[in-house]
């Protein structure tokens, strides 16, 4: 049990560090928090910072995941240790205690955790995701569709015990991640599926004005 409380704080402690918001303190001495939907991760970050900044903070996000999730199979070989430092992960990212529990919304994370798990299944959302950006221009469609796809394509392959090259068989807890790393993207994207829906989500690139501050008496 020990393993599973150090993999869930450690990973925790990972995730949380907010890149997006390092970067905007860094390059233009903003909190990106402030700007567009408000959130740290890459896409409100190309809004207020720019694509070198995006594609650094893409990157970043993605390693929080990739490497606790990694090195926890590397010290622990416990599928179940990955899993909770994955999901714990993106609990960080998107709850960061270091700067007050507001942070992203997990994508760019999990799928760093989705290629520590299985490689393949990663690469082959990034090439759906891209085609998903590159047709219709929503970073927050290529979220709510990619991130559950894969929790499907886990839960599949470990219900029908296929045996993948340098995996041998996929562990049935490696769906219980996909499947509660959906829900929190899920969640966390609950405005932007409204706006979907209402015809009025900000395509790439748009939304960057500066939120307005909450009225005095109302919580953020």
């Amino acid at each position: 049990m020990w393993e599973l409380a150090v993999s869930g704080i450690v990973g925790y402690l990972v995730g949380a560090v907010p890149f997006g918001y390092i970067l905007g303190r860094l390059l233009k001495g903003v909190d990106v928090r402030q700007y567009g939907s408000g959130a740290t991760g890459a896409t409100n970050v190309l809004r207020v910072l720019g694509p070198k900044a995006f594609l650094a903070t893409l990157v970043l996000d993605s390693l929080k995941g990739w490497i606790p999730v990694l090195l926890a199979w590397h010290i622990t070989h416990d599928h179940t240790a990955q899993v909770v430092m994955g999901i714990c992960a993106i609990v960080g990212h998107d709850f960061p205690v270091y700067i007050g529990f507001r942070g992203g919304r997990g994508v760019a994370t999990a799928f760093g955790v989705y290629a520590a798990l299985l490689f393949p299944l990663a690469a082959g959302l990034t090439a759906l995701g891209i085609f998903i950006v590159l047709a219709f221009r929503y970073m927050s469609l290529m979220s709510i569709i990619t991130v559950p796809l894969g929790a499907v394509v886990l839960l599949a392959l470990g219900l029908a015990e296929v045996s993948m090259p340098g995996v041998g068989e996929v562990p049935e807890s490696y769906a219980v991640f996909g499947l509660v790393a959906s829900a929190l993207v899920l969640l966390r994207h609950t405005g932007n599926i409204r706006r979907l829906l209402a015809g009025t989500e900000p395509k790439i690139g748009e939304g960057g004005r500066p939120r307005m501050a909450p009225h005095p008496g109302h919580g953020q």
